[in-house]
């Protein structure tokens, strides 16, 4: 009986998975990686769906497939022979049977390793895994993460043989504990969506590094900052900016930590000129390097400040999906929106509703474009929990850490449309205080609630940030036009205020008056009267969205599955008659 017991005990244990719950890997695991050289590990994964969590449940990442005696046993997985799949991708475009697939799946593949320095140390990062995520190596299980869209790192060395066996399981079915939670605005994509990439790194190495205008209003004092992944005092730190005649040592102090503020006459970055510099820092054996611009962005009463210049913010909104890969993009796809936002006269991104890649901010970097970035804190969350706050916090501070040093990106957003309870202001105040203790140059917002009953921006949050945003729909969900000129006849706010969601559905090619809903003319009307009654009254404005995008949520035939709010097509290609109004004023703007 009792070895029946044993035999069936991963049937009838409802807690099979308590032993792999091990504590989530966090920001304090990441490791500064921009132009250090990786190895990588894209390309053909194994893969198979796991709808009833089988591999965990029985163990099966480290079984042989042969007992005690060396005889071959039945399986239930042959990893070998599993469904094979494109490394970063979403399973959801693999097949059409994975199409709505919300649940685990695992990857799996072999590499190999072969030591180049004595002492040197692996680590492993996974650029993005949607939702939560764990690590096993050659059968031990190292990292379990959560948060679908910021990278984590997992140190390998004392892991790793020379042929390796690596499986990395992915579950993005939605929980109301999760951020985002259980019901949002766009398409739930599953699967490793970004690099998987190997890095050798010295036996101390530079763990984090950061280059940053002083935001004193100067414009001529340049921070550098690095720390070291272990507490060496002493360590003598070489910071470079060679273009600016910049070289400086430091030691690190008993914290592994060297900074230094430098006197410099930087060519400041905007979107006309954005200009980068080569940063390079060196400590014991380790050395880094990044392309910085150099900039400050703060508020002035009402007024948004670049350089201390007064900007109007001429923004769109935006999603992360390609046309048929997901939420796969190349460079050549990010470059496309970035040109297309331009052609539109866009200065201002807003990556919506989570951290997209890393390389749309690098690339937004070199063409001039700025960028609010956010964290899915999106609708209703489960404010009182302390686990979910500590998931928001740490989803924050990851994107933080990743894009600390892209001058494009000026303003960092903890959350959209949430009820104004008392759990939702603390939960929120903390991610603020957050933001602001790790990174004082750059602003705060987050889109905050109109109170339909006074008509106004009514919203305890909007004492907290920088900039104050709130959605409207006005000709779209509310039918009249002059709802948004109420709103800011009764709002009496001495911050920056902008329009963070504003627009209307269109079916791209159906047309007809002005007054029916789904037409380009009705859509291109609503925004002619949002310019009418907002123009002169607001700091900026963010259309949304730029592109039509995939949404299970839109039942209508005339939306079918897709959020149809674009100012251009699915096909990023074809322009609805709204875009041409949003050209115009932007350009005379």
């Amino acid at each position: 009986m009792d070895r029946m017991k044993d035999d069936y005990k991963d049937i009838l244990a409802f807690q099979f998975d308590k032993k792999n719950q091990i504590a989530f890997t966090t920001v304090q695991s990441c490791v500064y990686t921009d132009h250090r050289k990786p190895e990588s590990l894209d390309g053909v994964w194994g893969f198979t769906p796991d709808v009833f969590r089988s591999v965990t449940r029985k163990n099966l990442f480290s079984a042989s497939g042969k007992d005690e005696q060396g005889r071959e046993v039945p399986m239930d997985l042959d990893f070998s022979s599993m469904e094979k799949i494109q490394v970063p991708g979403c399973w959801n475009c693999l097949d059409d049977r994975y199409w709505l697939y919300e649940g685990e799946a695992v990857y799996s593949r072999t590499f190999v390793y072969s030591k180049e320095k004595e002492g040197e140390r692996i680590i492993l990062r996974v650029g993005a895994a949607n939702y939560e995520c764990r690590i096993w190596l050659n059968g031990t299980l190292l990292s379990r993460h959560q948060g679908g869209f910021t990278p984590f790192y997992t140190e390998l060395t004392q892991d790793l043989k020379e042929i390796n066996h690596i499986v990395i399981t992915v579950n993005n079915r939605r929980e109301p504990d999760q951020v985002p939670s259980m019901n949002y605005d766009w398409f739930n994509y599953g699967g490793i969506t970004r690099s998987v990439e190997l890095f050798r790194l010295p036996a101390v190495y530079i763990k984090d590094f950061t280059a940053s205008l002083v935001p004193d209003g100067t414009y001529g004092r340049i921070e550098l900052k690095i720390k070291l992944d272990a507490p060496v005092q002493g360590a003598c730190c070489h910071f470079k900016i060679e273009e600016l005649g910049i070289s400086r040592e430091v030691l690190t102090d008993e914290r592994g930590e060297a900074r230094c503020v430098v006197q410099a006459n930087p060519q400041l970055w905007d979107c006309e000129h954005p200009k980068l510099y080569e940063v390079q820092a060196r400590c014991l054996e380790d050395q880094v390097k990044d392309r910085v611009g150099f900039r400050e962005i703060r508020c002035d009463g009402k007024d948004i400040l670049l350089n201390g210049r007064k900007i109007y913010l001429k923004g769109v909104c935006c999603h992360e999906e390609s046309r048929n890969r997901g939420r796969i993009q190349t460079d050549e796809e990010r470059l496309e929106i970035l040109n297309t936002a331009k052609d539109m006269g866009c200065n201002i991104l807003r990556l919506t509703h989570y951290p997209h890649s890393e390389r749309m901010a690098v690339l937004a970097d070199q063409a001039g474009m700025m960028l609010w970035e956010e964290i899915p804190v999106y609708w209703a969350l489960d404010f009182e929990n302390p686990e979910t706050y500590s998931n928001a916090e740490n989803q924050m501070r990851e994107l933080m850490f990743r894009d600390k040093n892209r001058a494009s990106v000026v303003i960092w957003s903890v959350g959209n449309e949430n009820p104004d309870i008392q759990s939702r202001l603390d939960f929120m105040k903390g991610l603020l205080e957050t933001c602001r203790n790790y990174d004082p140059t750059r602003l705060t917002s987050a889109a905050c609630l109109v109170d339909v009953n006074t008509m106004c921006v009514k919203d305890r949050l909007a004492e907290f940030v920088d900039v104050v945003a709130f959605n409207e729909y006005y000709g779209w969900y509310y039918r009249d036009y002059e709802g948004v000129k109420v709103i800011l006849d009764n709002t009496s706010i001495d911050k920056p205020m902008v329009i963070t969601e504003t627009g209307a559905g269109a079916k791209a090619g159906h047309h007809g008056g002005a007054e029916e809903l789904f037409t380009e003319e009705h859509q291109e009307r609503v925004y002619e009267n949002q310019i009418r009654y907002t123009d002169g009254r607001i700091q900026g404005m963010f259309p949304w969205v730029l592109f039509d995008f995939i949404s299970p949520i839109r039942k209508h035939p005339m939306q079918g599955g897709k959020n149809s709010k674009g100012l251009v097509a699915m096909d990023k290609a074809t322009r609805k008659k709204a875009f041409y109004v949003m050209q115009e004023y932007y350009r005379n703007k």
